[in-house]
């Protein structure tokens, strides 16, 4: 018989006027792996919140572990045995692997600490529970995986019957996220709870025992193990795919070549990518997006190889003016890098718009026209006197509306699905649609291609800095996502 670790009862949150949580009901068995679908970002961090912390709700009841922890008129604000594992590391990195496992552990009251004796029970501990770490290593050189399997450990010896997983491929490699799957499978032979949220139902129905929908603030279904398909979750996603193109480029000869090109993590990379093409790039030891960056805007030289841009030399020198050349680059974190909050909307938008145009002064009727242009895009959010105020979403589609300013020749865009809901990534594939339209070669290098296949017409996948396998559009029912 299945033992209930949680279960949330009608649980009602409302902050600022907002309902974050509507009427949500959800529960998880102990020893379960159970997916979470995350349509949009609303309310799924208030409900992570509340797995983890017994805050004040509006209505319902909380119960964990077999005792209600949490109810509208009783809320204690204490923690439950619930750890997070997400992209921000819980770890200290000055402290070594033993030192963050049972030094900083509650309950911790040792005044003279043995290192040496430390270490070896840390090391007999994550090896009775199957991780594999060198434990020789300070938490600031650990790998993605291994900080992920080091905080895993933590969370066994801390007690916890309940693990939360938040996004793995957003930091994790292809071959990291399989060896990390597995390693979660172990644990929940081990009658440990999984919850691993993620965006797309392909990647949760790999190794869910069941997958809960989370929209619009509840839980609009529960797939169990036989109805995980793609068939029963079509009805529920249909509005997220992106529309066919409106204008089918005209084949041309290539716009960018990397002619065997070597340099940091690139080993004779070669590729050729045509205009209005997409091309995707699956890059499975999360290496090479630094790498091509720094080619594209001069910071880097090849070692070996060229790169030519529309079949004329693009060498460190040209590529130091890379907007001018017609070369955009967003990159993952690009709300952070690219964007000013204390500027306006308009600000942010005509940014090096200067160096476009070649003038130092923007006669007004430029501005006018942009403003008509964009109106019909961005909307009053084309009036905000600072950008502090706008969605993440909003945020997004205004750095994708600045380089359309720039008509660029080559998009490259880095990871750019790796933040958002489901909304704000269906919305992220519909502004690149938009520039595949209008004949921009857009290159996409990412660590996990779930949705960006829905716009591609190409797949590489990228191993060792090089390309070890090519896919058509017509091949992409092939790749086990």
């Amino acid at each position: 018989m299945k033992q209930e670790l949680l279960r949330m009862d009608h649980i009602t949150l409302v902050r600022s006027g907002e309902t974050l949580l509507d009427n949500l009901s959800f529960q998880m068995f102990a020893g379960e792996i159970m997916g979470l679908i995350a349509w949009r970002d609303k309310g799924c961090g208030q409900l992570v919140s509340l797995i983890c912390n017994n805050h004040p709700i509006d209505f319902g009841t909380v119960w964990y572990d077999g005792q209600m922890v949490n109810s509208y008129f009783h809320s204690s604000g204490s923690g439950n045995r619930v750890h997070v594992i997400e992209q921000k590391s819980h770890l200290v990195e000055g402290l070594s692997i033993a030192d963050n496992l049972f030094v900083l552990r509650k309950g911790f009251k040792k005044y003279f600490i043995n290192e040496q004796i430390l270490c070896q029970q840390a090391s007999a501990f994550l090896q009775e529970n199957g991780i594999c770490v060198d434990m020789g290593k300070r938490v600031s050189s650990l790998t993605a995986l291994e900080r992920s399997l080091v905080e895993l450990g933590k969370a066994l010896l801390s007690g916890c019957r309940l693990v939360i997983v938040d996004h793995p491929g957003n930091f994790l490699s292809h071959h990291d996220l399989v060896r990390f799957q597995r390693m979660l499978k172990q644990v929940r032979n081990q009658g440990i709870s999984i919850l691993l949220i993620g965006n797309h139902h392909e990647e949760l129905f790999r190794i869910a025992d069941r997958t809960s929908l989370f929209a619009e603030g509840r839980i609009v279904k529960v797939f169990e193990k036989g109805e995980m398909t793609d068939r029963n979750i079509a009805p529920y996603i249909t509005d997220w795919h992106v529309g066919e193109p409106e204008l089918e480029p005209e084949a041309e000869d290539g716009v960018l070549h990397f002619h065997s090109v070597s340099v940091g993590s690139l080993e004779k990379l070669r590729f050729v990518l045509h205009k209005g093409e997409c091309l995707t790039m699956l890059d499975m030891d999360r290496k090479i997006a630094g790498d091509v960056q720094r080619l594209l805007t001069g910071q880097a030289e090849c070692r070996e190889g060229r790169i030519t841009l529309e079949h004329e030399p693009y060498p460190p020198r040209r590529a130091a003016g890379y907007l001018e050349e017609g070369i955009a680059i967003i990159p993952q974190d690009c709300t952070e890098r690219l964007l000013f909050r204390d500027r306006t909307y308009m600000e942010n938008l005509t940014f090096l718009l200067d160096r476009k145009l070649k003038k130092s002064l923007i006669p007004g009727k430029i501005y006018r026209s942009i403003r008509q242009e964009f109106w019909p895009l961005a909307g009053e959010a084309l009036d905000a006197a600072s950008i502090t105020g706008l969605s993440l979403r909003e945020q997004i589609a205004l750095v994708y509306h600045r380089m359309r300013l720039f008509s660029p020749r080559v998009l490259v865009c880095i990871q750019p699905l790796a933040h958002g809901d489901m909304y704000t990534r269906m919305e992220i594939l519909k502004l690149i649609r938009g520039f595949l339209n209008r004949g921009t070669a857009v290159l996409i290098i990412t660590a996990n291609i779930s949705d960006t296949l829905e716009i591609s017409d190409r797949l590489l996948v990228v191993e060792g800095g090089t390309c070890t396998a090519a896919y058509e559009k017509h091949e992409f029912h092939r790749i086990v996502r």
